[in-house]
């Protein structure tokens, strides 16, 4: 682990920042790619980045926040000390979302093909930023015998489930399946609702070696909202599809 990866002085460029930073940069390299193959400007997409970079990063924070509620009741200055790790990956998707389809509503794009030009990007920043997660100590994994274990908590040598590493690799290897079938002949919206289902199976799977919070017996919070989710992407996709062909879907 190295939470701080360089110090010019006083100035210290902290690992979790940097592989956020890194994993949004990506993120919005390779969605312009894919936007671009379908006719959508690249100034759309830099504009539409930056407001669902914002709004995923309050989103994030609150969400971990919210939490860690005992913790940060107790020292409310550190709610701003985002440098140093403490984001929730389902406030960020929430507030992202949210604010992704209104700038699309906004700017007259359709904000369901827009799901399906993000939709492999989203996995591939998850990734790069876990790689972040790990210099800096945090989302570790319970304590192992496992030869697998590495001591992957700040300030505890305990060898653990290495958590980061198994959420990096999976989202790997759901960013290649999702660019593979990024030209895909379903509706609108297709591959973005895949997303989430893909990942909310993936991420359920990574909490039972995590050590995070628990909702009741041995379900934990983010298994819990994940279930929702799944539920939800799944319902979506059952109704579009029974419906038929609609009014702007995709043809051969």
């Amino acid at each position: 682990m190295n939470p701080v990866l360089w110090q010019i002085g006083p100035l210290k460029i902290y690992a979790y920042g940097f592989f956020l930073a890194a994993a949004f940069a990506a993120g919005t390299y390779l969605t312009a790619k894919i936007a671009k193959e379908h006719g959508i400007a690249v100034d759309f997409i830099l504009d539409l980045a930056l407001a669902v970079c914002a709004a995923a990063l309050i989103g994030a924070r609150i969400g971990f926040v919210l939490l860690e509620w005992p913790y940060y009741r107790l020292h409310p200055v550190e709610i701003l000390l985002v440098s140093e790790g403490g984001l929730s990956f389902h406030g960020g998707l929430i507030l992202g979302v949210i604010v992704g389809v209104w700038f699309c509503r906004r700017r007259k794009c359709n904000p369901w093909q827009m799901a399906d030009i993000v939709a492999p990007a989203v996995p591939l920043g998850t990734a790069i930023a876990r790689i972040g997660c790990l210099l800096n100590g945090c989302c570790y994994g319970y304590v192992t015998d496992l030869p697998i274990g590495l001591p992957a908590a700040l300030g505890d040598p305990s060898p653990r489930h290495p958590t980061q590493i198994y959420a990096a690799v999976l989202n790997l290897a759901l960013f290649a399946y999702l660019y593979r079938r990024r030209d895909h002949r379903r509706f609108p919206g297709y591959l973005g609702l895949v997303y989430l289902i893909l990942y909310s199976v993936l991420r359920s799977v990574v909490e039972i070696f995590r050590e995070s919070e628990i909702l009741f017996g041995p379900i934990k919070v983010a298994q819990a909202f994940s279930f929702l989710v799944i539920a939800g992407a799944g319902l979506a996709i059952y109704l579009v599809q029974r419906k038929g062909p609609a009014k702007g879907a995709y043809s051969e």
